[in-house]
Order: C-alpha cells, then structure tokens, then sequence
C-alpha cells in the first residue's frame, strides 16, 4: 500500500467503530480463511505480544513557494471491548504552493503512513492527489483504517489485510484554497480505552516566510 495521499481535516464518524464492533461480534459464525485478500506491501505488520494491539499512523506534507500552506490532521482511536480489541484512525494531510518567480517551479508534496502489530484483521483504504503547473502545485494524501485484534485467536497464515474501493469519508480536491504568505498547521488525538493502554501524539510544523512550508505528525495506540 502507497502511503502517498492526504485530504481536509474530516473527523472519522464515530458510527464506523460502531458498526465495526457490532460486526466482530457475530465472529464466531465466520470461517477461517487464508487467501482472497489483498495484502499490501508497505502496510507494517508485525507479530507483538499475546493479546497486544499497537498501531501508529501519521504523515508528512511540505510546501515550497513564494506562497505555500500546509496542513495536518490525525485521529486514532483503541478500545479494549473484552472478547476482541479495535483500532480505528485517519490521517490527512495537504500541502499547495504558489510561485510568482520567473523561472521559479512551485513544489508541493504529502505523505502518510501506518504501522499496526498484534492484529488479525485489517480494513484500510488511501486516497492519493496532486496537480502541478507552471506556478501552482498542489498534494493530498488520505489514509483511513480499521485493526481487529480477537482475542485467543490468529489467522493461520498471519493477519488478514483487506483493501477497500472507497474512503470512510469523503475526500476534497486539492488547490482551492487561496495562498498568502507561509502556513502550517496540524491536529493530532490519540485515545485509547482499556487496562494498561497507551497512547501518544507528535506533531512538527516549520514555515520560512517566501520559501517553503512543512509538517509532519504521528499517533500511537497500544492496549
């Protein structure tokens, strides 16, 4: 999976954990099965600890231009629910740039990423959009997720990594917003529900009047 998108700050809606958590609670009735899934490379996986659910998403955007504005936002969530544990989470971020120079290209660029462990299945879904042109430039890159660790049971060939056709939200197109000057800005919650469980968020945002605009940011969960 190519981490190469973003969009506008949408919050997950809150029903999808919901209806995420009524799904997994018919999992008794489903058969176990090893292939007829798409699994992407550049999705992290990793075997954690009995019972030990850890994922981190987040994502990078820069700007570079006589104007430039970028922009940030994350959400991941973890909730302990007794016979399984979920994670749900976003990552969006956005970059546009305006150059006025002669022989000056403006650059726009964003990215984001995922890293889950200890899961036994996966739903994510990206969204990745750019334009450029002889002045303007512009990024966004979107990634949404779902991670179902059920407790006392493993898939027999590893995690189980599903790919969907579209987002949980509803992206935005790029390069409509109007520059001025240098701008960066982020928003980054983590939240986690359960007995000895974590959760963290770092953030980064740097802007050079004229020149170029950046930021960067990650939240982890681990129950």
């Amino acid at each position: 999976m190519k981490h190469d998108h973003g969009n506008d700050g949408l919050a997950m809606p809150a029903s999808v954990a919901h209806r995420a958590m009524d799904l997994f609670d018919h999992r008794h009735g489903w058969d176990e099965r090893g292939d007829g899934h798409h699994h992407h490379q550049s999705l992290a996986m990793a075997s954690g600890p009995q019972n030990s659910l850890t994922a981190v998403i987040g994502g990078s955007a820069v700007a570079v231009g006589d104007d430039s504005a970028v922009s940030g936002f994350i959400e991941n969530f973890a909730a302990d629910q007794g016979a399984y544990s979920i994670v749900v989470g976003e990552a969006i971020f956005q970059a546009s740039a305006h150059s006025s120079s002669p022989g000056s290209a403006a650059i726009a660029a964003a990215g984001t990423f995922l890293d889950v462990s200890g899961a036994d299945y996966i739903v994510a879904q990206e969204v990745v959009q750019s334009k450029h042109g002889s002045h303007d430039a512009s990024a966004l890159s979107e990634l949404d997720y779902l991670a179902i660790d059920i407790h006392g049971w493993s898939p027999r060939h590893g995690p189980i990594v599903i790919e969907l056709d579209r987002s949980f939200g509803h992206q935005q197109p790029v390069g409509e917003q109007p520059l001025h000057g240098a701008f960066a800005q982020v928003f980054a919650m983590a939240e986690a529900h359960g007995a000895n469980t974590l959760a963290d968020t770092l953030a980064n945002t740097l802007t050079v009047e004229n020149h170029f605009s950046f930021v960067n940011a990650m939240a982890m969960v681990a129950l």
